[in-house]
C-alpha cells in the first residue's frame, strides 16, 4: 500500500502540480542561536562549561562549551553577522564581513584594540561550544526519534586586520532553521539596540518569549519552568527569599526593557504562574 505522502504526491502529480518541497528539521520554537541561553552565568560563565535544560514535554537541550561560555557581547556579535548576511545565507552557507563593521555596528571603538581582543576570544568559545538536543521533529514521522548534535559555527576566516573580510560558515542545521522563517518576527532594529547596551538576557528574552507567544493571547509557564527554560534553573534550588530577590535584581529588569516589544505586560499570580499577555 502507497504511504499517504505518496498519495498526495500522486494527486499532485495527476493535477499538474509541483511536488511539494520536502519539510526540514526544525525546532518547534527555537531555531536561532540566541535563543539558547549560553550568556545565563554572568561573571561564572568563563568557568561554567556545560548547561542542561530539560522540558516538561521530556526532551532535553544541552550545551558543552569546553572553553567556556562567550561574553554578554556575543549576540551583538552574531546579530551584526546575521543583520549584514541574512540574505546571503538563503543562497550560501557563509557571511563575509569585516570585523570592524561589526564593532561599529554596536557602537564599540573599532580602532581599541581590546575591543577587537575580545571579539577574537568569544567567537573563539563560540566555535569551541556544541549543542545536543533532541527537540528537533523528524520531518517524515513527526517525532522527537534522534538526538543531534551540531554546532553554531562550521568554519571562521578571520581576518588579521581589523578592516580585512573575515568570513563565517554556519552549520546545516542551524541553516535550515534560520530558512525555516523563525527569525521573521524579529526586529533586528531592536536586537541591536540592546546588544548596544550590552543587555544580552533582553536580548535572548525578547526572542524567547515572543516565539512562545505566537499569535496566542497569553503565554502561561511556571516560574520555575521558566526559570529553567532560560537557562537559570540553578535559581530554583536557592531558598524562596533568596530566589525571589534574584529574579527581582536580574530577571525582572530584564523583562522591563522588552515590554512593549515582545509583549504587553506580564505578572506572576500566587500559585507560582508567570503570564505573558500579547501585544
Amino acid at each position: 500500500m502507497p504511504s499517504r505522502q505518496e498519495v498526495k504526491q500522486l494527486i499532485r502529480e495527476s493535477l499538474g502540480l509541483a511536488p511539494l518541497q520536502e519539510p526540514v528539521p526544525t525546532f518547534p520554537a527555537e531555531g536561532h542561536v540566541c535563543d539558547f541561553p549560553i550568556w545565563s552565568y554572568s561573571k561564572r560563565r568563563s568557568t561554567v562549561t556545560t548547561l542542561r535544560i530539560n522540558y516538561e514535554d521530556g526532551s532535553f537541550f544541552e550545551l558543552d562549551a569546553s572553553k567556556g561560555m562567550p561574553g554578554p557581547s556575543f549576540p551583538g556579535y552574531l546579530d551584526s553577522i546575521l543583520f549584514f548576511g541574512q540574505r546571503d545565507l538563503f543562497v550560501q552557507e557563509y557571511v563575509e564581513i569585516s570585523v570592524y563593521s561589526i564593532l561599529k555596528t554596536l557602537e564599540l571603538d573599532p580602532n581599541h584594540g581590546g575591543n577587537y581582543d575580545n571579539f577574537r576570544r568569544d567567537m573563539r568559545r563560540a566555535f569551541a561550544l556544541f549543542m545536543e538536543t533532541d527537540r528537533f521533529r523528524e520531518p517524515a514521522t513527526g517525532e522527537r526519534s534522534h538526538v543531534h548534535y551540531f554546532r553554531v559555527l562550521r568554519r571562521m576566516k578571520l581576518a588579521k586586520h581589523r578592516q580585512g573580510v573575515s568570513a563565517f560558515y554556519f552549520d546545516d542545521l542551524f541553516l535550515a532553521s534560520l530558512r525555516a522563517g523563525y527569525l521573521k518576527r524579529l526586529d533586528f532594529d531592536f536586537c541591536l539596540h540592546l546588544d548596544r547596551q550590552n543587555k544580552s538576557l533582553s536580548r535572548f528574552l525578547y526572542a524567547h518569549i515572543l516565539k512562545r507567544l505566537g499569535e496566542k493571547s497569553v503565554y502561561t509557564r511556571r516560574l520555575l519552568g521558566f526559570l529553567s527554560d532560560i537557562g537559570m534553573g540553578y535559581l530554583a534550588a536557592l531558598p524562596p527569599r533568596n530566589r525571589n530577590q534574584k529574579i527581582k535584581q536580574v530577571v525582572f529588569p530584564a523583562l522591563e526593557l522588552v515590554k512593549g516589544q515582545a509583549f504587553r505586560q506580564y505578572e506572576i499570580d500566587d500559585q507560582g504562574n508567570i503570564f505573558f499577555v500579547h501585544q
